[in-house]
C-alpha cells in the first residue's frame, strides 16, 4: 500500500533552484519568517506540512504553538519567529507551512511564513564570521545571493526545546536581524 501524504496546500509550491555541480555543495532549504529570510539544511529537513488542528499545550512558552497528531504522535509546533524572539505581527495563515525538521531523535514542527524552495550552496559561499559565534546565537553563517542574505539556522539549537514555559526564546540581535530582512 502506497504511503499516505497530506496534500500540498495552496501556496505551498517551493521553487527548486538548480542544484550545484559542486561535491562540496549543501542543500538548504530557504524560508522566510516575519520578512527575514533563514534557511536550514535539507539533511535536517523531514518533509513539509500544511498547517492542521492543534492541540493546545498549558503553560508552554510561548513558541510552542500547540501539539499536532503525527502518525498517532504528538508533535510540538514551535513559532519559529517567536523561538527565535522576533515578535509576531499578525495571526497565522490557514495555508502556513510547517517545516517537519528531525536532528538526532529531536523532531518538531517549525511554522514559517513562507517556503522560498530548495538551492544547493558551495562550502565557500557560506560565511561563518565571528559574528555568528558570539553569545551562540542559533545561527551558523550567512549565504549571500543576488536575491539577498539567507542566515543559516542551527537546527539542534533550535530544536533544543524546554516545554515547562520557563524558557525563554534564542534570541538573534538586530544586526543579525538586519543582514536578513526581505527586501520590500
Amino acid at each position: 500500500m502506497p504511503a499516505h501524504h497530506a496534500p500540498t496546500p495552496p501556496g505551498l509550491h517551493p521553487r527548486t533552484f538548480p542544484d550545484s555541480a559542486d561535491a562540496g555543495a549543501h542543500r538548504y532549504l530557504f524560508v522566510v519568517v516575519e520578512d527575514h529570510r533563514f534557511c536550514l539544511r535539507l539533511t535536517d529537513i523531514e518533509r513539509l506540512l500544511p498547517l492542521a488542528r492543534l492541540q493546545p499545550v498549558p503553560n508552554g512558552p510561548d513558541y510552542l504553538i500547540g501539539l499536532m497528531n503525527l502518525r498517532g504522535e504528538a508533535l510540538p509546533i514551535v513559532d519559529l519567529a517567536l523561538r527565535l524572539g522576533i515578535p509576531r505581527h499578525a495571526g497565522y495563515r490557514l495555508d502556513a507551512p510547517i517545516v517537519l525538521a528531525d536532528v538526532g531523535g529531536s523532531q518538531a514542527g517549525l511554522l514559517v511564513d513562507d517556503v522560498i524552495g530548495v538551492r544547493a550552496v558551495p562550502r565557500a559561499e557560506i560565511r561563518a564570521e565571528g559574528l555568528f559565534r558570539d553569545g551562540l546565537p542559533p545561527v551558523l553563517g550567512a549565504i549571500v545571493g543576488a536575491d539577498g542574505t539567507a542566515l543559516v539556522l542551527d537546527s539542534l539549537r533550535i530544536l533544543d526545546l524546554d516545554l515547562s514555559g520557563l524558557a525563554q526564546p534564542l534570541t538573534l540581535d538586530d544586526e543579525l536581524l538586519a543582514l536578513c530582512r526581505q527586501p520590500r
